[in-house]
């Protein structure tokens, strides 16, 4: 963006180019999103979050909800209705161990590895990808920024990061 005459664009302009910028990425990304979050739902009728879920439960036979939901980072409770879909579907079952009954541990069934063995090959996403992918620093730096970000929103919901994304229109 060039100033009129040759003078130097006015700092204003700059931040009102940068905000466009960012803007024009974020959307990127969560056509990203919901790209993938489409894709999957085609090809293997369930979304991204379970798909995720249940590549976490094969990878590790025996997790139980409180493990799984911090390798997902959502809520416990949003844990469970992901594995009640799941159970549904007859892709995981849960199972007890019998001397502790409270503790449940999950377990992919043979349709479950049925559907993993046609299922994309990145549980996580690209995102996930991405941000792994990411220098040390560099993560840090977005942390930070989107936490920035975040805070001088007035509508977001404090409790929307501990729910998985997937896509929606």
């Amino acid at each position: 963006m060039s100033a009129p005459d040759g003078a130097s664009p006015s700092p204003d302009g700059d931040r009102t180019e940068t905000v466009h910028s960012v803007i024009r990425q974020l959307r990127v990304i969560i056509r990203a999103l919901q790209g993938h979050s489409r894709s999957v739902q085609r090809s293997c009728g369930i979304s991204a979050a379970q798909l995720w879920a249940l590549w976490e439960v094969r990878g590790s036979p025996g997790l139980n909800v409180g493990d799984l939901s911090r390798r997902l980072s959502v809520h416990p409770s949003t844990t469970s209705n992901l594995l009640d879909k799941l159970e549904q579907a007859g892709l995981i079952e849960r199972m007890r161990r019998q001397r502790d009954q409270r503790i449940v541990r999950v377990f992919v069934t043979p349709a479950g590895d049925a559907l993993l063995e046609r299922a994309p090959a990145a549980p996580q996403g690209e995102l996930n990808r991405a941000l792994h992918a990411l220098d040390p620093a560099e993560l840090a730096a977005l942390n930070v920024s989107l936490h920035a970000l975040v805070g001088h929103m007035a509508s977001a919901e404090p409790m929307a990061g501990l729910q998985p994304f997937d896509g929606g229109g």
